[in-house]
This record gives structure tokens, sequence and C-alpha cells, in this order.
């Protein structure tokens, strides 16, 4: 039995050893430096988050008003002329249309990037649509055929054969 009490005080001697080395102000330290790290990115990307606008819906705070009701264009309309507006379709329509052998990724992007000018050009225009909803598939299609014949009747040129000059 001496062998196993001889052991034991010698745990308690190794453990003591360890307590002695561990100051309290290390550990204090270590707690500090780990919450920095983890504290200061949450923090900053609250405060980002907050500032861009994100948790408006949330905090039940109101956008202002959009500076198309109000008689002035919006800002990402503003300097861009209707004809670049059209060409970019234009090009993207013919993207869309010759994409089959690419990737589903690449065909998705040349999708939404076109739907997005399309969105442009109807509030530019004021052509009702329902591109903003999330619609996928032959709706989506559908709605996308019918926006482009709007379109054409406000006087927007998309298909290459159309124009003239």
């Amino acid at each position: 039995m001496e062998g196993g009490e001889g052991a034991c005080s010698r745990c308690r001697n190794s453990i003591a050893e360890v307590a002695a080395r561990v100051d309290k102000k290390e550990v204090k330290l270590t707690i500090l430096a780990s919450a920095i790290l983890v504290g200061v990115p949450l923090i900053a990307n609250a405060i980002r988050d907050l500032l861009s606008g994100r948790w408006d819906e949330h905090l039940g705070r109101r956008r202002p008003p959009d500076p198309v009701d109000a008689g002035e264009a919006a800002p990402h309309l503003r300097g861009r002329p209707i004809e670049q507006l059209a060409a970019d379709l234009r090009r993207l329509r013919v993207a869309v249309a010759t994409d089959h052998p690419r990737s589903a990724t690449h065909q998705l992007a040349n999708r939404v990037a076109y739907d997005h000018l399309l969105m442009q050009a109807c509030e530019m225009l004021d052509v009702p649509h329902d591109l903003g909803k999330k619609t996928a598939g032959r709706e989506r299609d559908i709605e996308r055929i019918r926006v482009e014949a709007e379109l054409e009747r406000a006087g927007i040129v998309l298909s290459a054969a159309g124009r003239s000059g």
C-alpha cells in the first residue's frame, strides 16, 4: 500500500506544481484575448449591417420614399441613357439565347443580369412587371416575354433584327 500512497502524493505534488505555474493573471488575459478575438468581428458586422439598413424591417424603421415617386431620378438611374440600357439588353438577350453549352451557373448569372436590366428599363418607362417576385421556370420565362413585349411597345428595340441602321 505504501507504493500506492507514494504515487498519490506525487500526483498531488505535480498538480500543485501546475497550479503554481498557472498565474491567475494569465487566465484572465487569455479569457480577455478570446473575447476580443470573437467579439470584435461580431460587433463590427452588426454595426455594418445596422448602417447598411439590413435590420430596418426588424427594428421597425421605414426606408425613405423612393426618389422616383418624388419626381427625381433614382440614384442608380441618373446619368444612364436609355439607349445604353437598350444596348445592354440586346447584348444580354443574345447571351441568354446562346448560353446553353455553358455551365448552369453561367446561364443563371446571364438570366439574373438580363432580368435586372429589364426591371431597370421598366422602372424608367413606368412599365408594370412581376420580375421582382421569386418565380422560376416557365412562369418566369412567360413574365420575361411579356415584359419584353411591353418594352418593345414602349419603344425599346430588343431584337437585333428589329434595329434600323
